[in-house]
């Protein structure tokens, strides 16, 4: 295996990034797993003050983010042999990610999505098409081609379980780390049956209103939203890590003995998009270059994450190698 380097898998995507003040902001308390709505006119015509294009995908992101952190990156994507495959491929070859896993179809169509981004935090709603990400091949034969010592997965859609099972086992069998983002259709599987994939997982990270879910499905009313009973239910299924991000308030990091929390930067952003997939490979790019210090690897998945969100686009704010001295790191 070569030092220091990752693969990352899951979804690619063009992004139109739309922003408007032409909605509501619905407070649903009473709902815990849908507490904010946004609220459009219905029939109307809603204007934005600004519209821009971007590339987004959990797996091309968290790409992204550590070959600009200096982890030498490559990537299992799908993607169509159309003009936004072609831009997408594009941006990983100029980002210097190795791209002889992706998977380009003839007869199949690149994912893109819609965000809307609202408010005063600019926090965004997702319109995703998901296209060829569908259909990323995750047979034995491929996962067999990875021999990186980590795995950096986020979200599969359409039918992911086998390729799940395929790829936990290759990588149990060859001592890989995997540090997984599991997407919106992996956390339906619920609880129980995502444990036998946690377990042989290192990194499990989910932002505050995912974890709740999974306990509420598993716990019914004995759920609590409350951020160490949160943390220490989802440690029992044996992860070594268990990072739940809450927002613009920071994130949690439990290993079993002690949490760990490093608090939002107090700087307005302009865009959350792609937040969580540089705080993430953040994070877990500081486990690679500082030797499992749990601090120092918080600490730049907050710093990451913050640069990206004063940046339109999940891609633009990302932090170079370069910029880390001047964090400390």
């Amino acid at each position: 295996m070569l030092k220091n380097t990752i693969t990352t898998i899951g979804g690619a995507t063009q992004d139109i990034m739309f922003y408007t003040d032409d909605m509501i902001l619905v407070d649903n308390k009473a709902d815990l797993l849908r507490q904010k709505l946004i609220a459009f006119e219905y029939g109307a015509k809603i204007y934005s003050q600004d519209v821009s294009l971007s590339f987004g995908g959990g797996g091309a992101n968290a790409a992204a983010n550590f070959a600009s952190l200096g982890i030498k990156t490559q990537t299992i994507l799908s993607i169509g042999q159309d003009a936004i495959g072609q831009a997408i491929f594009d941006n990983l070859k100029r980002r210097k990610i190795a791209t002889h896993l992706v998977q380009r179809h003839s007869k199949l169509t690149s994912g893109n999505s819609f965000i809307v981004n609202v408010g005063s935090f600019n926090e965004h709603v997702l319109f995703a098409y998901r296209g060829a990400n569908h259909d990323i091949d995750l047979s034995p034969k491929i996962v067999r081609k990875i021999t990186t010592p980590w795995v950096y997965l986020t979200s599969l859609s359409g039918n992911f379980t086998g390729k799940l099972n395929n790829l936990f086992e290759h990588c149990q069998k060859k001592n890989i780390q995997i540090a997984w983002n599991p997407g919106k259709d992996q956390l339906k599987l619920g609880l129980k049956k995502l444990a036998k994939f946690m377990k042989t997982t290192c990194v499990f990270d989910l932002n505050r209103d995912e974890a709740l879910e999974l306990l509420i499905g598993l716990k019914k009313g004995q759920a609590k939203n409350n951020i160490r009973f949160i943390l220490k239910e989802l440690h029992k299924q044996g992860q070594k890590l268990t990072v739940v991000t809450d927002g613009p308030k920071g994130a949690y990091l439990y290993d079993g003995k002690k949490v760990y929390f490093r608090a939002a930067l107090k700087r307005k952003g302009i865009n959350t998009t792609g937040a969580g997939d540089s705080f993430g490979s953040g994070l877990v790019a500081g486990l690679i270059k500082y030797d499992q210090d749990l601090d120092k690897s918080l600490k730049l998945g907050i710093y990451n994450s913050n640069s990206v969100i004063m940046k339109i686009g999940a891609q633009q704010g990302i932090l170079a190698a370069s910029d880390l001295k001047k964090y400390k790191l």
